[in-house]
């Protein structure tokens, strides 16, 4: 199927014959092909939904049962919410303007009379259909050629990289992120789109900034147009502010190095464009300084910052990952001589990118978001420029080109298709692998027992969100999405002092623990409720039934909740 749908995608028009104007002929095929991949990624979720095995029920998420931190904030959007309040953690603290896309959708969704799962995987297919053809129209700025154009948008849409080739020579860290091809959604567009919503936000609105910019800093407009376009940015980084604050990074330091280089050319510095630059960065700035203050004066989110640590692995992942594209990009350096402007704008980009992934900051890996858009540009150019010409050259390729069933153009579309599809095996594992975890596998906590929610229903139901509840990590991380209960512990980052808290969970539902000291975690954190499910009984043989500081609320065959009585709290 995804051979096919490249086939049909690659122009038959010649690579490299120019042609700027946008054909409707051009966009329907992309709007096909955009319907094709993005219902290719709904798949996995239609048959974990499906295929459920009675009595289990699918929680809507893929990759990390922690993602239901998203649910949980689309939740409190559903309650009415525009302030999120970490229900992850036990410390009170007053909520924030942050997760606000999240709480956005929530707001959608009780407009819409949706849940937040479904919310969830609307906003996922219909952002990423809008990001995959806002990125055909924005390609059109840097590849004027047609069938070039469609190819680098098809190559960004399903292609990957090699770093699956050093999986076998070195031991996988379970926390970490290595092959980025089958374990970072970031590394490429299919997986950033199969996974989140808000990756594709992110990466469009980076798009977007970028292009108003470059077009402030390297086109010659009339002020008017020029000041429209930096008003547009500067909302867009109002918007990514919103949305993931710390990746206004990116389209700062690219824009910066762009306008220094493009002064440096021109031996001269432009003071309106240096104005307009500045001013796209300083209307957002209130909303930055805003979270600045949260970090600085807020403890609670202080400590959730501190934890949010993603680091990026050791270089030579990305070398592999981004290998075959950076190959070709500098082929089409050395062979052309090429170094236009929207070419070092490209370039540019990926190498402000390979500085930051490593610059001393929590969020490293997360700032690779999109870098695959210019890097199957620039990678485009040279195959198309360099690498097909020099193979049409060559013995085979004339003889073959001379039999009955084959042409010169024909065989240009299976060298394209041929190289998209080798760069694009990780992401056709990723599908498959998706695939086989959702319909066959069906792994606990991403699938749970129906009884088992059943029971987080009844603390929907009976109880109220800021009475905290005491339970296995598993089940923590699950509870603020089902019940909007706050949790003892439930939450990597948003748990404030998660390593310590996640260790008293488990010894709280060990057997051996003394009383004594499960009534004083219970008095000293306030605790209300102590849910007993499949989680709990793995951590130990501890059954709450016996203990006379809490009650039994609700029962049945898998899980139980108790309150924590009165005297004991």
């Amino acid at each position: 199927m995804l051979t096919c749908a490249l086939n049909r995608g690659i122009d038959k028009q010649s690579l490299n014959v120019s042609s700027a104007t946008i054909t409707r002929r051009e966009w329907f095929v992309t709007v096909l092909i955009t319907v094709l991949v993005i219902t290719l990624q709904q798949i996995p979720y239609a048959l974990g939904y499906r295929m459920a095995r009675p009595g289990m029920e699918f929680t809507g998420l893929l990759i990390n049962v922690e993602d239901g931190s998203y649910l949980s904030a689309i939740g409190q959007g559903i309650n009415g919410a525009w302030l999120y309040h970490i229900p992850f953690t036990t410390e009170e603290h007053a909520p924030a303007f942050i997760q606000v896309f999240y709480l956005t959708l929530g707001h959608l969704a009780r407009w819409f009379g949706l849940s937040a799962a479904a919310m969830w995987h609307i906003a996922r297919a219909a952002l990423a259909g809008g990001l995959f053809l806002g990125l055909y129209g924005w390609m059109t700025s840097f590849i004027d050629a047609p069938g070039a154009r469609r190819v680098a948008w098809i190559w960004a849409l399903v292609g990957a990289g090699w770093d699956w080739t050093w999986f076998p020579f070195e031991s996988p860290d379970p926390l970490g992120a290595a092959p980025l091809d089958w374990r970072m959604p970031e590394a490429h567009l299919f997986f950033s789109t199969l996974t989140y919503p808000h990756y594709a936000v992110n990466i469009g609105l980076v798009l977007l900034c970028l292009w108003c910019m470059w077009r402030v800093m390297s086109d010659s407009l009339p002020a008017r147009r020029r000041w429209w376009l930096t008003g547009l940015a500067a909302l867009t980084n109002v918007a990514l502010g919103i949305v993931y604050p710390f990746f206004i990074l990116v389209p700062a330091v690219v824009l910066a190095v762009s306008y220094a280089w493009i002064a440096w050319r021109a031996r001269r510095i432009a003071w309106q464009p240096a104005v307009a630059l500045a001013a796209a960065f300083i209307i957002p700035a209130p909303l930055f300084l805003y979270y600045v203050f949260q970090v600085a004066m807020n403890p609670v989110i202080q400590v959730w910052n501190a934890q949010a640590v993603t680091l990026s692995p050791n270089p030579g992942h990305y070398l592999l990952t981004y290998l075959p594209y950076v190959f070709l990009g500098i082929l089409g350096i050395t062979k052309t001589g090429n170094a236009n402007s929207k070419s070092a704008f490209l370039w540019i980009w990926i190498i402000v990118v390979a500085i930051l992934v490593y610059v001393p900051m929590n969020p490293q890996r997360r700032l690779v978001q999109g870098l695959h858009i210019p890097m199957t540009i620039l990678a485009t150019e040279g195959l198309c420029r360099i690498g097909i010409p020099w193979l049409a050259r060559t013995r085979v390729f004339i003889t073959l080109s001379q039999q009955p069933h084959y042409s010169i153009a024909g065989l240009q579309r299976l060298i394209v298709a041929g190289v998209i599809a080798l760069t694009s095996l990780a992401s056709c594992y990723v599908w498959v692998s998706s695939v086989a975890l959702l319909a066959l596998v069906q792994p606990y906590p991403l699938f749970r027992p129906t009884l088992e929610l059943q029971a987080m229903d009844w603390l929907r139901a009976n109880t109220q969100p800021e009475e905290i509840v005491l339970s296995s990590y598993w089940t923590g991380s699950y509870i603020p999405a089902r019940t909007g209960n706050t949790v003892f512990v439930g939450q990597r980052y948003e748990t404030n002092r998660f390593d310590e808290k996640r260790r008293e969970a488990e010894q709280f539902f060990g057997a051996v623990t003394d009383d004594a000291w499960r009534v004083a975690l219970l008095r000293d954190y306030r605790i209300a409720y102590v849910f007993w499910g499949a989680g709990e009984r793995d951590l130990g043989e501890f059954d709450p039934e016996g203990a006379s500081y809490l009650e039994r609320v609700f029962a049945n065959e898998t899980a139980r909740v108790y309150r924590v009585r009165a005297g004991e709290r």
